[in-house]
């Protein structure tokens, strides 16, 4: 095989990749405008690529989906699976589903336990175009 080929073929196995990523990574069902806080206590969670899922028991919801950054971001940010736990009470900031019959919340911008203090913080902004003036 020629060296051309094997750079074609490598340049076309990057782009099908780079698709099958970007279209995971569509959040355009979420409300990028309103930050949601959700209080509630911890069903479980799941450390899983491509996103860490936390199942919250919330008083009025019952469970709520969250799902968190990638597993090797929050590796590198000192975040280790017990680090949260089943029955930690939690209060968990970002955004949520546009349709509210998806109890799901992502986009993550902060974590707290109140119990201890412990807190993890995303540097994610409120994008300019929600912000009137």
């Amino acid at each position: 095989m020629s060296v051309n080929r094997i750079a074609a073929a490598a340049a076309i196995a990057a782009c099908l990749g780079l698709s099958q990523v970007q279209a995971h990574h569509s959040y355009a069902q979420f409300d990028h405008c309103q930050i949601v806080a959700l209080e509630g206590e911890i069903n479980y969670v799941e450390w899983v690529n491509p996103h860490i899922v936390i199942s919250l028991r919330t008083k009025d919801v019952n469970a709520y989906r969250v799902e968190w950054f990638a597993l090797g971001q929050l590796e590198r940010a000192g975040i280790a699976p017990e680090t949260l736990k089943a029955g930690d009470h939690v209060v968990i900031t970002g955004r949520a589903w546009r349709d509210p019959a998806f109890k799901l919340l992502s986009l993550l911008s902060e974590v707290r336990r109140p119990r201890d203090g412990w807190t993890w913080a995303s540097e994610r902004q409120i994008p300019e175009s929600c912000q009137s003036g």
